[in-house]
């Protein structure tokens, strides 16, 4: 049985009172609305002058905020030290952050601050956020066990940037454990991958991608 199948059956077996079930149905939120973000009037209108990670992070959380009442979607959020997130979604039942997402343009931009593999490791890098636990923890600081990442493809296709970001993660002699997995390439990309932190917990993260290319 594949780790992914593996999952689904632990969500099937969850109790209905289970803190999961906000992450649940967050997940299937995502991957109903993302492939509509981008021919939103919402990304036109805040993309017009900048499209950096920022921008992008500041359409989509406004975009998803208009979509439903469960969730609130906070931009550049605190989390541990000096660190922010791109995103933090809080429960507006409970008021607490349970998920976590960090964005990442692909390929990165040129800049000389600026590694082409941060969405894996370096400075300011994605993964490594979450490993290190700068990156998703909730309001004490305690690690959160899952979150998320959303790419902003503007160039090449799926199956490229997954061979790129699993060759990074071997680049960073991380484990191959850790490489992400595909668990389907459609008008967006879902997939899945498995880390561990410096708390010798694991983090696992829910990987989501769409293509920008073809926005002006």
């Amino acid at each position: 049985m594949t780790l992914i199948n593996n999952i689904q059956n632990e969500f099937r077996e969850i109790a209905p009172n289970s803190s999961v079930i906000p992450l649940q149905e967050l997940l299937e939120y995502i991957e109903s609305e993302l492939p509509k973000f981008v021919g939103s009037h919402t990304f036109d209108k805040i993309m017009v002058k900048k499209k950096n990670e920022i921008q992008h992070s500041a359409a989509f959380s406004a975009y998803m905020m208009k979509k439903q009442d469960r969730f609130t979607f906070m931009n550049e959020f605190p989390q541990r030290g000096s660190s922010k997130v791109d995103v933090a979604v809080i429960d507006k039942i409970t008021d607490d952050i349970f998920f976590t997402i960090e964005a990442k343009v692909l390929p990165t931009p040129k800049d000389a601050l600026r590694s082409e593999h941060e969405y894996v490791y370096g400075k300011g890098a994605g993964i490594q956020r979450f490993k290190e636990e700068f990156h998703g923890v909730d309001y004490q600081d305690s690690p959160l066990s899952e979150n998320g990442m959303i790419a902003y493809i503007k160039e090449n296709d799926f199956e490229y940037w997954l061979s790129k970001v699993n060759q990074w993660i071997l680049d960073a002699q991380w484990n191959k454990s850790e490489q992400l997995e595909k668990i389907y390439f459609k008008s967006i990309a879902k997939l899945f991958s498995k880390h561990p932190r410096q708390s010798s917990s694991d983090v696992s993260l829910y990987h989501f991608w769409i293509y920008v290319h073809l926005k002006r």
